[in-house]
Formats: C-alpha cells, sequence, structure tokens
C-alpha cells in the first residue's frame, strides 16, 4: 500500500501563534455551557468568506471547536433546519467540510501531532483531554493535517470564537426565541472590549439550492462499446455511488474514503455489478465511471436505472440518453438496500 505523505509544513512562528490562541479559548471551557446548535457567523475581512463556529463537548464526550467552510456550511445548516442534534446522522464523509480542534488525552495524538508539539515546545494546563489535535477535513478525505494557510485562518477566527463564547457565557439567553438557521454574526472589526449583544448581527442564512453535478463525459469509444451490449427490454436496475466507510485509498501522499458503485437487479435484488473509486474523485465523474464498470461487469444494457433522489441525475442523463436508457429519480432505493445489507451481513460474519 503507498504510504502517505509528511504532513504539510507549518512554520513555528505560526504554530506557537495558533497555540496559543487556542490555549486561550480552552481555558475557559465553552463546552460546559455552551451546545452544539449554539452556532456563530463569521466573515472573512479579506476574502469575504463565510464560516461557521460551532463548539462540540456539552455531552461531556467530545470537547473541541468545529469551523465550517465551503460545502461545511450546508451541511450544518442542513443539521439544524431538521431539527437533530445529532452531528453523526448524516453521511458526514459526503457533506463535511471543516477546520477541526478537538481535545484529547495525550496517547490518543498521532506521532506526526506530537512531533508538531514538541517542535513548538507546547505544554497543555491540567492532565487528561487537554492535549489540541489539528484537523483538516474535506469531503471524501479521511482528516488530515493542516496547513500554513489553514493555520493562519485559526489565527485569524479562534480569538473572535473566545470572545463570542465568553459573552455567550455571561448572557445564556442569548439564543433564546431564534430560529435554528438564524445565526448571530460577528462584526467584522471587533470592539476592543468586551463583545456584548448589541454587537451581533443575526442573520437567516438559508440554504440555497444544491448546485447540479457537471454531466458525465465517457472517454471516446466506451460508448460505441457499451451499445454494443446485449439489451434486456422490461430489465430495471437501482444505481447508487455512496462512500464506503471501510474502503480507503492513498490519493498524493492523503488517504480518501473509498466510494461504492452498485447496480442491482431489481426483479430478483441479484448485485449485477460493482465498482470500486477513489473518494477524491469529482461526485459526478464517480458515478459517470462507476455506471460504466457496472455495466460492462452485467454485460447487459437494462431498460431503465433507478436512482435515489436527483442528485445523480444531471450528471449520468447524457450517459443514459446516449445508451438509450431510462433513467429514473426514486424516493428509495429497496433493492439495492437490501443487497447491502445482505453484503454488510455476510462481511460480519452474521450470514446464514
Amino acid at each position: 500500500m503507498p504510504k502517505t505523505t509528511p504532513p504539510p509544513s507549518v512554520s513555528l512562528e505560526t504554530l506557537q501563534t495558533v497555540l496559543a490562541a487556542t490555549a486561550d479559548f480552552a481555558a475557559f471551557a465553552p463546552w460546559e455551557f455552551a451546545y452544539d446548535t449554539d452556532i456563530v457567523g463569521l466573515i472573512d475581512p479579506v476574502t469575504g468568506e463565510v464560516r461557521i463556529g460551532c463548539v462540540l463537548g456539552n455531552a461531556g464526550e467530545v470537547f473541541g471547536i468545529v469551523i465550517y467552510r465551503r460545502a461545511g456550511i450546508r451541511w450544518i445548516l442542513s443539521m439544524l433546519e431538521g431539527g437533530s442534534e445529532d452531528f453523526e446522522g448524516l453521511d458526514a464523509m459526503e457533506g463535511m467540510d471543516c477546520l477541526k480542534i478537538e481535545f484529547v488525552p495525550k496517547r490518543e495524538l498521532a506521532k506526526e501531532d506530537l512531533a508538531v508539539l514538541k517542535v513548538a515546545a507546547f505544554k497543555p494546563s491540567g492532565k487528561g483531554a487537554v492535549w489540541p489535535q489539528f484537523r483538516s477535513v474535506e469531503p471524501g478525505w479521511h482528516p488530515w493535517y493542516i496547513s500554513q494557510a489553514e493555520a493562519e485562518q485559526l489565527i485569524a477566527d479562534l480569538p473572535r470564537l473566545t470572545a463570542f463564547y465568553k459573552m455567550l457565557e455571561e448572557h445564556p439567553g442569548l439564543f433564546d426565541d431564534r430560529a435554528p438557521t438564524e445565526v448571530p454574526f460577528l462584526p467584522l472589526a471587533m470592539p476592543q472590549r468586551a463583545l456584548s449583544p448589541q454587537d451581533i448581527d443575526w442573520r437567516p442564512v438559508l440554504l440555497s439550492p444544491e448546485a447540479a453535478l457537471e454531466p458525465f463525459q465517457p472517454a471516446g469509444g466506451v460508448l460505441d462499446e457499451l451499445r454494443a451490449l446485449k439489451r434486456l427490454p422490461g430489465c430495471v436496475c437501482e444505481f447508487d455511488c455512496a462512500i464506503l466507510p471501510g474502503g480507503s485509498f492513498i490519493e498524493n501522499g492523503r488517504p480518501c474514503f473509498g466510494r461504492c458503485c452498485m447496480l442491482v437487479e431489481t426483479r430478483r435484488g441479484l448485485v449485477v455489478g460493482v465498482s470500486m473509486l477513489s473518494g477524491a474523485l469529482p461526485v459526478g465523474e464517480a458515478a459517470g465511471r462507476g455506471l460504466i464498470e457496472c455495466l460492462r461487469t452485467a454485460n447487459v444494457l437494462p431498460e431503465e436505472i433507478v436512482i435515489g433522489g436527483s442528485r445523480f441525475q444531471s450528471a449520468l442523463q447524457p450517459l443514459c440518453d446516449a445508451l438509450q436508457i431510462r433513467l429514473t429519480p426514486a424516493s428509495s432505493l429497496p433493492a439495492l438496500d437490501e443487497a447491502v445489507a445482505s453484503l454488510s451481513q455476510h462481511m460480519s460474519g452474521r450470514g446464514v
């Protein structure tokens, strides 16, 4: 198996600064009074990028701070709109995009974490879950070590988040009677005093329609190859392309999750095609490549392919049109779900 590359290089000065800001944040243990849903909005004063901060730890299990960015903002707002406090309830590997600082016992730190803390001469205050572990999380990828640019982002964001949660401790009713997606945004220029509720700009942050996936374009000659397959009138198959936690790849020296594409014939519930791809691939490209490999394995062209929802439709529609296969979004994929459940049971050793 290919080896991973060393963590990104971060300057000593930056490391020491971000560790000092992290220690200031942890010193007053905001998880003792703040909930996962007590989120705060930040606007980058240089780029204008919106980010969402969230404390972890009120349940007494995981202690830290998460700063959602880019696609991660959609993920956290989806959680809040759904009214759930179970932040592992959605498939985080598909939508999670954030920077995370988790405070853990020293034994849980990787050797790379320990090396960084040693170089910076960091010594935590207290015992137990007091050692900071910095991670960058992007859709499809395993959590990874932060880069210089990400460390600089934390240096900018952490003091502002510290000021907010100190203010929240003084005003515990701040979120009373507020909608889940009504977010308190911090001012671009923070005041040279303790933050107050009057400094906060409450804004409703609504989910915009998710951008359609790019149409998949097969390589030359592939369509002719697939058109030559036998057609099965009346044959209906279900197809999905999902992150598989148990399968991983190394891409550019960094671990990513595997993506499993599966084609199941609905009448008999038979798996007729499976393809494993890297989770680092763009989702639409992975779906297109996976469907092609599944059709090759099946060695036939069904009359109809059913997909879960409309997520993959824009990516797969041109390919299915070219192959004269009807593509149908549906609210559920019962045959595929049953096949996955059976496969999982077999792999776990619980099969009969």
